[in-house]
């Protein structure tokens, strides 16, 4: 079931990482691929922080950790992509923007998942209110 749930929520996420690309406009060069692999990856960590935040006051069904963690948020963002873009970044002669790139986008989704993970927490039922 685990693994089921697993591959249900990584169709989600790679559907709507599709639609971000087409909504960002993935195709118009660097800065579109840039922007939306920007997007993808600062969202997903703040809604896997508020996520993990949640579930780690929480009580929850036992699958909804592996379909939205792993599953939908696995497929929805993009360590793989960056790594590409930069080296594209890299190879148009743009090393210090590639560089600058990476690092704003590791600080920015590490900032996003704590902030996530803070409002998760905040919203969380108390233990003893379930």
């Amino acid at each position: 079931m685990e693994l089921a749930a697993v591959a249900v929520g990584g169709a989600i996420g790679a559907c709507l990482r599709f639609a971000v690309g087409l909504a960002f406009g993935s195709q118009n060069g660097v800065f579109g691929v840039v922007l939306t692999t920007g997007t993808a990856n600062i969202s997903g960590s703040l809604l896997l922080g508020v996520l993990l935040g949640y579930l780690q006051s929480t009580r929850a069904h036992p699958l909804l950790r592996p379909f939205l963690a792993v599953g939908v948020f696995g497929s929805y963002t993009t360590w793989s992509t960056l790594v590409m873009e930069n080296r594209l970044l890299a190879q148009l002669g743009s090393e210090s923007v590639a560089v600058v790139h990476l690092l704003a986008s590791l600080a920015l989704g590490l900032v996003a998942f704590a902030a996530g993970f803070a409002l998760g927490q905040r919203n969380a039922p108390v233990a003893e209110e379930l």
